[in-house]
């Protein structure tokens, strides 16, 4: 088998790039001669979902290659695979076994991943090489950096002299130009600029100017237009005095044309697009004029004053056009050099540096060090969505690569590197990706030094019916005859085609909306959006009478506000709805009942937040009174006191204060458990929690082997206590699993599932992580774990254990073993259908999806930032509308969505309404255009994107040019992809927009129907409707089994006075084995409480507090705290006047901690070294207790005594 080193996959839509991705990697790891060949392959993709896709039809293929009996599309591949790799079939099975096996047991080497995640990978691996903090925290939230920055500036007004004159003239500009004076929004813009990758070549040349130097440049081109002004006034009297030198009669010019040109040029009322004279026969003479011949002869001389004047006003327009954007540019390091500040404060990276960061770093490096490491790792690369790659991460890519092409592995296989991508799907390019990178690769660029280049097209679409297919090919090649740039012509006319699969017939429908009339008389008239809607409507009916089901159709619009109209009018009119709007956490009625809380919690005062909580209230969880009459008694009290207290009598008990005292966290916690529970729906809405009788209760010796009652909120308390005080072990796990040490899994620590606290749990992977204690061994303990693992496993969640000492002694295997479930529960996961989440319609469910998602943000929030309420609210105001839940599979419903989100999706039935997109009124980016810097000082300017622009000289009408082609580019492709997603019908709804004349407009997505359907000879401006194809459903059902799961947030409702709770450690005490080593345990965490003996009380009741030991033990521990405090070879230790630390962490020399459990410091520098020991004496103690006197004596100081406790049934001080 010999593949090309490079080769370059041109794969239109639908054509199987996928299963051609597939097949490329696993011909590489089943010809390798060991197993783990996957570990030296990179592949890389440009979302999760492509990701995920990717990796599951992998490990899929090789699962089912390894059964006895594989699926008959696995057959096919196996098939493929033998012929390609000259490997048998038996081999092949061989083979996969021995790989899936081995990818289970080291997934994290399984590298498939985003872009972004690689680079992520790497800055993080060589953050110290790189100047970065080891712990940065990446965010993907740079817009409110950018705001938080530019915010930071505006705020620095008055303080900053040069800067404040700035902000003022800035402002005066704008109002003198009928402006808001707001200056924030253009700042913002200008700092957009610097996290954009298409300007970081351009404003590398601003970084080094200062605002007063930017200043400086200002006035000197303020000054230069007024120099150029005055030029082009002297070059029109200077033609005017060689007409009147001459003699010549002004009549004798037509119409007087010429003569009143110069004036307006004189009197300084020119208009630069008026320049209308270059030829010798622009100028128009009277065929009468007598002085015919003096004009003829002195027409060189006249073209040749005005060509000055016309390249006099080019420079004077084009100054202009940059001193409208100077302002703003000249905040550019400013901006830069906040928001670096900000994310230094904040320690966050973000995701939008990445790609610079290394850049800067492999620049001008032939072997850039950052590679070295894994250059020798990765031999083979793919990366899918190439069309998407942006200019620098491609560039950064390649050096890693090349070295890969040109070099072979100890088996003697070179690196390889498969590129699989579509220009005509470059849609990106406003985040760097350009469809011109691919068309360069495909024709004769190689940027590597090994020539072994090879280009594949995938022609074939294997989405589609045959008329879909036949349409697009026709519809796409006419519309190659748009473009002027020859590559995008050629990309169009001659790779656009596709060949048909076996799927004969299908449907394409393409309609216009009838024409809007207005009308003064009748107000009721609908718009074009009405029409638009009711024409969707109307089209998923007929799709639904042909056989279709809901979730078979999907809705395409180009903008989000038109896919707002048509869900808010669809949902009138009953039809079932997935959209963005539907998935948004903020619209779930869970949420906004979270949401409406905490404001009132942060404003007693804000009486709409409080209307809504009462309507909620009334809707859910009384029935006592009337909706109106319910929320009017509670609006009526404004004294809180008196609120809490009428909440009381229809059973809702909390105290605002209480909640507002906790962390952020902590408190929607408090707010879900008590208005968010089943208990308190009053049965409505079928919600699918398992009630549970309030008699039928399990008692239990430990804290969370509960059912039955109202008790959820002590459960979140403990939990909360449990987080703050983890053992040793679960300190150690937690900071592993915070620092992702497993990538992408999100753990949470001290969760409440069902009625069980767990030790940690990934809820994505339902996978729940234990650390136990030695008490676990004893046998009530073990039944006790034993039927608290079977609940969990009924729930669908996967439990392992671990020991404290195989997490103190052997991190690195244990979370190798917790990584290997986590692959195991995902493919476990993969086999059945995704999490289903419920529509916010207002029930409460188990599990509800919304609210764990927002509890995900709440707790990320309140970790990274420690935000308060307000400060969450603050967050959520300009944040809410970014998180939404995944799109739940198999729900019948209509999908509404975005272009650019359907892209790698197909759907039977794809509705494109709105399809008239008016291109010329888009907003357009700013243009960079080279200048003279001794003019400007600059080597580039930035200026708006107009027509005008065409007029600042024949170098800035090719940039304009170029860019409006590149436009033309963006908005065929598409509209490409949404009409590639069709598997069986299409529908187009558009307008025709015919002028009074019946002209087709130009620059407008109609026209392209329009011509389409004229070119077929069908349009006919009377005709509304056209159809290409048979519309009976051809497709059988897809069945569907829904096995779906939801995750339970709290399962069941806890009675207190049923339940006997036994606390943590306490629970220990009850058992013979290890009785006096666990007592001496807890006794030896009560005792780090402890400085002196007055405050033993003091520790005690903590101890109760924080569920170390329950009341009942109180007086047994008072007892044997107080024996050792007093006891009569230890009260110096315990006496007042030193300084004491307990279990304070010395750092030694080499880099190692010791930690004494008690350090009484006298002022004489004279130290005594105290150690709690349980179980039997052990002279290793005394050699720990003497490497401590060593490392504190380094310090400067004096060890005069030192003794062990040995605590257990009875006390025995050891002195040393």
């Amino acid at each position: 088998m010999q593949r090309p080193s490079f080769s370059i996959y041109d794969a239109s839509a639908g054509s199987g790039k996928t299963y051609a991705l597939v097949k490329e990697y696993l011909k590489i790891i089943l010809v390798a001669p060991k197993n783990d060949a996957y570990r030296n392959i990179l592949a890389i993709t440009f979302t999760n979902k492509a990701v995920h896709e990717m990796k599951s039809r992998i490990v899929g293929s090789l699962s089912e290659f390894a059964k006895d009996e594989p699926a008959q599309k696995a057959q096919d591949l196996m098939q493929d695979l033998a012929i390609d790799t000259e490997l048998s079939i038996i081999q092949i099975k061989t083979k996969s076994q021995q790989i899936i096996k081995h990818i289970i047991h080291n997934y994290a080497a399984f590298d498939i991943s985003t872009i972004d995640k690689f680079t992520h990978k790497v800055i993080r691996a060589f953050a110290h090489d790189l100047n970065l903090p080891m712990t940065f925290e990446v965010t993907l939230d740079t817009e409110n950096l950018l705001i938080e920055a530019v915010d930071a500036i505006i705020a620095q007004a008055g303080e900053d002299e040069t800067l404040t004159k700035l902000l003022i003239d800035f402002t005066m500009e704008k109002t003198d130009d009928d402006k808001s004076w707001d200056i924030s929004r253009e700042i913002l813009e200008t700092g957009r600029l610097v996290l954009n990758e298409n300007n970081r070549n351009e404003i590398t040349h601003f970084q080094d100017k200062s605002i007063a130097e930017f200043v400086e440049i200002k006035n000197k081109l303020a000054e230069a237009c007024k120099v150029l002004e005055k030029e082009s006034v002297v070059f029109a009297e200077e033609a005017l005095s060689l007409i009147d030198k001459n003699g010549i009669d002004t009549k004798s010019f037509s119409a007087g044309h010429f003569p009143k040109h110069l004036l307006s040029i004189q009197e300084g009322k020119f208009n630069p697009k008026n320049k209308t004279y270059h030829e010798f026969d622009d100028i128009k003479i009277n065929k009468t004029a007598k002085d015919r011949a003096i004009i003829e002869n002195i027409v060189p001389d006249l073209l040749q004053f005005l060509d000055k004047v016309y390249k006099t006003f080019e420079k004077i327009n084009f100054y202009k056009a940059f001193l409208k954007n100077i302002t703003p540019l000249s905040l550019l390091n400013t901006v830069s050099n906040e928001l670096a500040k900000i994310q230094e404060e904040q320690n966050v990276l973000s995701i939008s540096e990445f790609n610079a960061i290394i850049h800067r770093e492999i620049q001008n490096q032939p072997a850039p060090f950052i590679y070295e490491r894994l250059g020798e790792r990765y031999r083979h690369f793919f990366i899918d969505e190439f069309q998407d790659t942006s200019e620098m991460q491609w560039q950064n890519l390649i050096p890693l690569i090349d070295n890969a092409l040109s070099g072979q592995d100890d088996f003697g296989v070179k690196g390889t590197l498969m590129i699989v991508g579509d220009p005509k799907q470059s849609i990106y390019r406003w985040r760097g990706g350009k469809a011109e990178q691919f068309i360069e690769l495909s024709k004769d660029q190689n940027p590597f030094n090994n020539p072994d280049k090879k280009l594949e097209h995938l022609d074939k679409n294997y989405r589609s019916y045959s008329q879909i297919i036949e349409f697009n090919n026709d519809f796409f090649k006419l519309l190659s005859n748009e473009f002027e740039h020859l590559d995008y012509k050629d990309l169009y006319e001659n790779h656009s085609h596709q060949k048909t699969n076996d799927k004969t017939g299908g449907y394409v429908n393409i309609s216009f909306i009838p024409k809007v009339e207005t009308s003064e008389e009748d107000e009721e008239m609908l718009d074009k959006t009405d029409l638009y809607v009711l024409a969707t409507l109307n089209t998923i009916q007929k799709s639904v009478q042909k056989g279709f089901q809901y979730k078979d159709i999907v809705i395409l619009t180009r903008k989000r506000d038109q896919g707002i109209a048509i869900a808010n009018y669809l949902t009138e009119q009953g039809i079932p709805l997935l959209s963005s709007e539907t998935l948004m956490i903020q619209n779930a009625t869970e949420v906004r009942l979270i949401i409406h809380l905490l404001k009132y919690l942060k404003n007693s005062s804000d009486l709409e937040s409080k209307a809504n909580f009462l309507q909620y209230l009334a809707q859910n969880s009384q029935d006592k009174l009337p909706i109106h009459d319910f929320i009017a008694q509670g609006m009526a009290l404004f004294q809180e006191t008196d609120f809490e207290n009428w909440l009381m009598s229809f059973d809702v008990s909390l105290s605002f204060q209480n909640i507002r005292k906790k962390s952020l966290y902590e408190a929607v916690e408090t707010i879900i458990a008590k208005f968010l529970s089943p208990a308190l729906s009053k049965g409505k809405g079928g919600g699918v929690f398992n009630r549970v009788d309030k008699n039928d209760l399990i008692e239990s010796d430990k804290l969370g082997y509960m059912t039955g009652g109202n008790y959820s909120h002590l459960l979140i308390e403990k939990a909360k206590e449990m987080r703050k005080e983890p053992t040793h072990a679960e300190k150690i796990l937690w900071m592993e699993l915070k620092s992702k040490s497993l990538e992408d899994y999100k753990f949470r620590q001290q969760h409440l599932i069902d009625d069980f606290i767990v030790d940690f749990v990934c809820l994505s992977k339902k996978l729940v992580v234990e650390v136990d204690g030695d008490y676990h061994f004893a046998e009530e303990q073990v039944q006790l774990d034993n039927n608290r693992t079977i609940t969990l496993n009924k729930l669908g969640y996967k439990v392992i254990r671990f020991t404290n000492e195989q997490v103190t002694k052997n991190i690195s295997e244990v979370l190798k073993r917790i990584q290997e479930e986590l692959i195991l529960q995902e493919i476990f996961l993969n086999s059945s259908s995704p999490v289903m989440a419920p529509s916010p319609s207002g029930r409460v469910g188990e599990g509800n999806a919304y609210v764990q998602y927002f509890l995900d943000i709440v707790l990320e929030r309140d970790i990274r930032n420690q935000a308060g309420i307000s400060d969450f609210l603050n967050f959520w105001d300009k944040n809410a509308e970014k998180f939404s839940i995944p799109s739940p599979e198999g729900t019948n419903a209509v999908r509404i969505m975005t272009i650019h989100k359907s892209k790698g999706l197909e759907f039977p039935v794809v509705i494109f309404p709105f399809a008239e997109e008016d291109y010329n009124r888009k907003p357009k980016d700013k243009l960079w255009l080279n200048a003279e810097e001794q003019d400007f000082g600059l080597p580039k300017v930035l200026i708006d994107n107009s027509s005008a622009v065409e007029g600042f000289g024949e170098e800035a009408a090719e940039v304009y040019n170029q860019k409006k082609q590149e436009e033309l580019l963006d908005n065929i492709n598409v509209l490409y992809v949404a009409l590639t997603r069709a598997e069986e019908q299409l529908y187009v709804i558009s307008n025709m927009n015919l002028s009074s004349k019946g002209e087709i407009p130009k620059n407008n997505m109609c026209s392209f129907f329009i011509n389409y359907l004229g070119n077929k000879g069908e349009f006919d401006e009377n005709k509304l409707e056209y159809e290409f194809g048979n519309a009976t459903k051809l497709s059988s059902e897809k069945q569907h089994v829904d096995t779906s799961k939801t995750i339970p947030l709290v399962a069941e409702i806890l009675n207190p006075k049923n339940i006997k709770i036994a606390q943590r450690e306490a629970l220990m005490w009850g058992t013979h084995q290890q009785e006096a080593i666990e007592y001496g345990n807890v006794i030896h965490e009560i005792l780090s409480f402890i400085k002196t003996k007055a405050d033993v009380d003091l520790a005690i009741t903590k101890s109760i507090e924080s569920g170390l030991i329950t009341f009942s033990q109180k007086e047994t521990v008072f007892k044997t705290i107080q024996e050792i405090v007093n006891h009569s070879e230890l009260s110096t230790y315990f006496s007042e006047g030193n300084e004491i630390m307990n279990e304070q962490t010395i750092i030694q020399k080499e880099g190692k901690t010791i930690k004494p459990d008690r350090m009484v410091v006298t002022k004489e520098k004279d130290v005594f070294l105290l150690d709690y020991k349980t179980g039997i004496h052990n002279s290793k103690y005394q050699l720990q207790l003497e490497n401590y006197q060593h490392a504190i004596e380094l310090m400067g100081f004096k060890v005069v005594k030192k003794a062990l406790v040995y605590i257990g049934l009875s006390i025995d001080v050891v002195h040393l």
